[in-house]
């Protein structure tokens, strides 16, 4: 089977099925049918308001995840996980023309299984909610681990910029700023800022974090989302303090650790996670790849938590329209 991750599709030959050449831990496959994760890539970051290089990240992350075994830290395997690797999709500009060619296609792959998209900016969520959006008429719930509230609703003249990705989901059907909570931010743009204040948003700012723990915090995040059948997980490398994730657009100091990161998805676990982003890792800007092994290493503590609810026979897909 012969791949390029620039299009966005992959030319396949017969071929037994096999290792998708040791991507995402070894557990790729080349056909798999009825995938428990399929990864996207969209590597755009033309709606980024100062440093471009996240359109690496999908590739650069790839590769590394080709030397990571298919183990987390605490022992647990995740071979018995099927996983898919759909490519890459274009967005050739950040407006709505672009968002309509590829939302079919997130359409039809978060309809066979958990979905992980990988960006990118963070603009590139945009089509990904657009898309979940019509799939579902149950609540979504959003884990929006982010350093910026990318609540603007205009940014730099643009309703679409990176600066903007959830005000454009809760402006959506089956959204709600009730079923969103922002963790690990420090960073307020001032209309970001209102729109929490004006919706009583919950916020775990990464001062709060440091002050009550990440455990503490994941509580009370499970209280509020506990009854929400979809629970979107968003995170944009940028959460992190620079000192463990220097490779991304806008680093802002005073971040959560790896650690924080890894430990919240583990304790969502009871949560009905049922897709998540990973966005704004920049390899260019990177410094010996630290920034793309941290995200690698929070994929890996995606599939274990999917791992879990695959083995406790629990739905890990989007509670669809029939």
């Amino acid at each position: 089977m012969a791949r390029d991750f620039r299009e966005t599709v992959w030319v396949v030959k017969k071929k037994a099925p096999g290792p998708a050449h040791g991507l995402w831990f070894g557990l790729a496959q080349e056909e798999v049918s009825r995938p428990d994760i399929t990864v996207v890539g969209i590597p755009f970051d033309g709606a980024v308001c100062y440093r471009r290089g996240a359109a690496k990240g999908p590739d650069r992350i790839r590769a590394i995840s080709k030397e990571i075994p298919p183990v987390v830290e605490t022992g647990e395997g995740l071979s018995g996980l099927k996983v898919r690797d759909a490519g890459n999709l274009r967005l050739s500009s950040a407006t709505e023309r672009s968002y309509r060619k590829i939302e079919p296609r997130i359409a039809e792959l978060a309809s066979e299984s958990f979905l992980l998209t990988l960006g990118g900016d963070h603009s590139i969520a945009i089509p990904v909610h657009r898309a979940f959006s019509r799939l579902v008429r149950d609540p979504i719930g959003i884990v929006f681990v982010d350093a910026h509230t990318d609540l603007s609703d205009v940014f730099n003249g643009s309703r679409f910029s990176h600066a903007c990705p959830l005000r454009r989901a809760l402006e959506l059907p089956h959204y709600s700023p009730a079923k969103t909570v922002l963790v690990g931010t420090r960073c307020f743009e001032a209309g970001g800022l209102e729109f929490i204040e004006k919706n009583r948003m919950t916020v775990f700012t990464a001062h709060r974090i440091d002050e009550i723990g990440m455990k503490q915090a994941a509580r009370e995040i499970i209280k509020l989302l506990a009854d929400v059948p979809n629970v979107y997980l968003s995170i944009d490398i940028d959460a992190l303090d620079p000192a463990y994730a220097p490779g991304t657009g806008i680093p802002d100091a005073g971040g959560l650790s790896t650690r924080d990161v890894v430990s919240l998805i583990r304790d969502l676990s009871s949560l009905s996670v049922v897709a998540a982003d990973l966005v704004e890792v920049a390899p260019p800007l990177d410094t010996a790849d630290i920034t793309s092994f941290a995200a690698v290493k929070i994929i890996a503590e995606l599939f274990s938590l999917i791992s879990r609810k695959k083995a406790r026979g629990e739905r890990t897909g989007l509670m669809r329209v029939p």
